[in-house]
């Protein structure tokens, strides 16, 4: 079975993302807005995120979750 590669669309001089862990914090400021609305996005996925261990008081995403959240979300 082929594992699915993550492919995003890029202009020219962009790079993508790199895939790791990251803060709560980090990844608002990705996508420009603060951690509160930040978090309410992605609580917004509460239940799938649990199958990863998730909970609302989790700080550091791992980086399966960061991908959950970037093919939900969209790379920031």
């Amino acid at each position: 079975m082929k594992k699915k590669q993550h492919q995003g669309v890029y202009f020219e001089g962009e790079s993508p993302i790199k895939l790791k862990a990251y803060y709560k914090y980090e990844l608002a400021a990705l996508y420009n807005v603060c951690t509160k609305t930040f978090s309410s996005w992605i609580h917004t996925y509460l239940e799938e995120l649990q199958q990863f261990g998730y909970k609302r008081s989790t700080k550091l995403l791992r980086p399966e979750v960061v991908r959950f959240l970037f093919e939900r979300l969209g790379e920031p």
